[in-house]
């Protein structure tokens, strides 16, 4: 049997494309924030990184799909030699290296040797202009490359495995390289000279421990808390290094925080918030304020209202800052997708979150509220449950916009699988989810709250963003109006809701996919409105949340069938 035809061979191929994904714009992510690259390169990463997510929508994976992947892989490391400063013939050995690594590694498990190539982006700082920038310690610096050896012996071994124990050691090992990532970007951002940081220790700590769990023999449940306690302990303990050592730094944050404290004041947010008064509350300079085309602030409060209703109870018990809310929200999602994954792929699962540059600097350094993606990530994987899953929905759409996006492919999924009525129903139940936290603020001042929720996409704002609308800035493509750019959006929704209408069993990732591309072509397409295109991709996998047949090739359903939670477009009892 070869292994293009093997039981498992899609499902890996799809999590290697998607973790590639995630590694190459992670890696322009630093890039960016280390001001190497440019607004453009950032835009081509996204470019790649959603063009991967695409490759890896249908069930059936194409032959050339990972060559493809390494391709993008190449093609970021290999630009990032041209950076200032930058040590091209080490890049360039990198990317030798990782050539060398896929062509020895078992062909089934090539595309989680790309992936564990890109998402090892410490190679940025090892190969940029100053190595020892922010005075890098010698123990993180170790940790990084061990992490990277620990993930490469795993994946060239040939020894006679089983393929899911295979899976569950090189999940392992992109486990760590994510938590080593994490760790070296905190010395980006924040840095303590002569200091040993209690997650700079945690970094070697994390490496042996994942490698120790490849060969000490343990019961599951305890190899999986110890995966997951690891690695989310590196990410909390660099999460509470950067929130105390960087405050407030970009309006969204601000804004919300403002607007919690106003409600708790008794006030109307949509009616008496200001935003350039929020952002002086908060110390931040003015030049971060939303501008309009006519280059005036934008004033308003435009997000729903859940978004300030949750932070709300804390902000009332004293939270001074709203990062650690964000930071416990992604860590919860890991959480309930480990617990709800398969037992091999949930290295995978959590590595897809820990290892995304971009949640890391946009949902938890900087304080863009991920509620909506947590929410809307977790109605799909709860798809099953008929009055949780568009409840969740319904409160992803009155948390912020994106989740809006994500509301006619849920609806055409729910009548594919279900039939019209179910569907309305799941329509009708969602959109009193999403009313209702938003009702006394519409009828309290209607004209308020409808120009403040309708002006991330109707009103005058300047252009902005890493979508189609970056080549038009940086002068690549002709700048066109405005309103070219919502036609453009709403011809692209209507485009892939046709297509996976027809196709929807031969494109299971489409549900969760597509939406990002609509994002993708409009007016203002922010990096945060696609952070978590990879883990909706992975949420939306069967072989990962499905039953074991994919994997193990079995023919008939596993005997604890009835508790394990299946793929968003596998067919109920009544569909």
């Amino acid at each position: 049997m070869s292994d293009a035809s093997r039981p498992g061979s899609d499902a890996i191929a799809r999590a290697g494309i998607i973790l590639t994904a995630t590694g190459v714009v992670s890696a322009a992510t630093v890039r960016h924030a280390i001001d190497e690259g440019g607004d453009l390169v950032l835009a081509y990463a996204f470019v790649l990184y959603l063009a991967l997510m695409l490759i890896a929508v249908p069930r059936r994976q194409h032959r050339y799909a990972p060559p493809l992947a390494f391709f993008a892989f190449g093609a970021m490391y290999l630009s990032a030699a041209a950076d200032e400063g930058a040590d091209v013939l080490g890049m360039a050995l990198y990317v030798s290296a990782a050539t060398f690594a896929y062509l020895v590694t078992p062909q089934l498990y090539r595309p989680l040797t790309v992936a564990a190539f890109a998402l090892w982006t410490p190679a940025i700082r090892f190969f940029g202009p100053d190595p020892t920038f922010g005075e890098y310690p010698s123990g993180v610096a170790i940790a990084s490359v061990l992490a990277l050896f620990f993930l490469v012996a795993v994946l060239v071994d040939r020894a006679t495995i089983d393929i899911e124990e295979r899976v569950r050691r090189i999940g392992l090992g992109l486990l760590g390289v994510a938590c080593v990532a994490r760790v070296t970007e905190r010395h980006d951002l924040v840095s303590a000279p002569g200091i040993i940081a209690p997650d700079d220790i945690w970094a070697l700590i994390v490496v042996a421990v994942l490698a120790l769990l490849v060969v000490v023999p343990l019961h599951r449940l305890t190899r999986d808390a110890l995966a997951t306690g690891a690695a989310l302990g590196a990410y909390v303990l660099v999460g509470a290094f950067v929130i105390v050592g960087k405050q407030y730094h970009v309006d969204a944050v601000a804004l919300v925080h403002r607007a919690t404290e106003l409600f708790l004041a008794g006030h109307d947010p949509y009616r008496d918030l200001q935003a350039a008064e929020a952002l002086r509350h908060f110390g931040l300079d003015p030049a971060l304020q939303t501008h309009l085309e006519d280059g005036s602030g934008l004033q308003t409060f435009n997000y729903p209202a859940l978004s300030f209703l949750v932070p709300a109870p804390f902000v009332a018990l004293g939270l001074a800052d709203l990062r650690p809310l964000y930071l416990a929200e992604v860590v919860g999602l890991v959480l309930v997708l480990v617990r709800q994954a398969r037992v091999p792929w949930r290295p995978l699962v959590a590595a897809a979150v820990v290892g995304n540059a971009v949640i890391w600097r946009q949902n938890v350094v900087a304080g863009v509220d991920p509620l909506w993606a947590v929410l809307a990530i977790l109605a799909f994987v709860f798809f099953r449950k008929r009055w949780a899953s568009p409840i969740l929905l319904g409160l992803a759409c009155a948390a912020r916009q994106p989740a809006w996006f994500f509301a006619p492919f849920y609806v055409l999924l729910a009548w594919k699988r279900e039939g019209r009525g179910p569907a309305l129903r799941r329509t009708g139940i969602a959109a009193l989810a999403a009313l209702l936290p938003n009702l006394p603020f519409l009828l309290w001042s209607p004209g308020d709250f409808i120009e403040g929720i309708s002006a991330p996409m109707l009103g005058a704002l300047q252009p902005y963003g890493v979508g189609l609308i970056r080549f038009a800035l940086d002068g690549v493509l002709p700048l066109l109006p405005r309103g070219v750019y919502g036609i453009l959006s709403l011809l692209a929704m209507v485009g892939l809701l046709t297509m996976l209408w027809r196709r929807w069993r031969r494109l299971p990732l489409g549900t969760l996919v597509f939406p990002s591309l609509v994002l993708w072509f409009a007016w203002r397409s922010l990096q945060n409105y696609f952070g978590f295109a990879g883990v909706l991709a992975l949420s939306g996998d069967e072989a990962l949340l499905g039953d074991d047949e994919e994997l193990r090739g079995d023919a008939g359903p596993a005997a604890d069938d009835r508790e394990r939670p299946r793929g968003i477009d596998e067919p109920t009892a009544t569909g």
